[in-house]
């Protein structure tokens, strides 16, 4: 069980991972992949500070997911929120934050015997390309290169695959790749996508 003391220690060692906002366009309209059996998540969270993360949790409410807003710090949401819903049982959540809140989420989801099931890191690239990290189940990894996504439409075409993830198993990949940005100088050093959820789902 996580208490305050905890807590405040992860967050202290999560402000040692720095993310830079930056400004992003608006993206290019992406096609949605075909339906499928989808995890329920209940709630979906993304840091207010930066464009590309709005822009996830625009499509993610579309979808008709609840969504809620930080700015880096996820004291309130856990105390007030995740931790009253996770003593009930498992719940699944989704997000696009900067490293420290899912390094924290990560480590209180423990507790709850759940894990991150799936993780995309976008960082900039000193040439101003965006480099994806993808680490998750096969078919939500493979759809991220096939079509390839353009420019700076990622953050909806994350949320997107996200709205499908898988409620069963799944075979599990990992591909980095590497796209141009059509804000260059100007997108997040970086920001990580994620699924927390129970083992036995993914």
């Amino acid at each position: 069980m996580t208490n305050r003391r905890d807590f405040l220690y992860l967050g202290l060692t999560a402000l040692a991972l720095p993310v830079v906002p930056g400004v992003w366009a608006a993206p290019a309209e992406a096609a949605v992949p075909e339906a499928s059996a989808a995890l329920p998540f209940y709630k979906v969270i993304f840091d207010q500070r930066f464009a590309e993360s709005r822009a996830y949790a625009d499509e993610m409410r579309a979808a008709g997911h609840f969504v809620h807003g930080i700015r880096g710090d996820i004291t309130d949401v856990w105390f007030n929120d995740l931790d009253l819903r996770w003593r009930k049982g498992p719940a699944a959540i989704a997000g696009l934050t900067g490293p420290g809140a899912i390094f924290c989420l990560e480590r209180l989801a423990w507790d709850r015997r759940m894990r991150v099931l799936f993780r995309a890191d976008h960082r900039s690239l000193p040439d101003g390309r965006i480099e994806h990290a993808l680490s998750g189940p096969e078919h939500l990894v493979n759809r991220f290169s096939v079509p390839p996504v353009q420019g700076d439409e990622w953050p909806v075409r994350m949320a997107q695959w996200t709205n499908r993830f898988p409620t069963g198993p799944s075979r599990r990949a990992e591909e980095t790749i590497i796209r141009p940005s059509l804000n260059e100088g100007k997108n997040p050093e970086h920001l990580v996508s994620w699924v927390i959820g129970s083992p036995q789902v993914a």
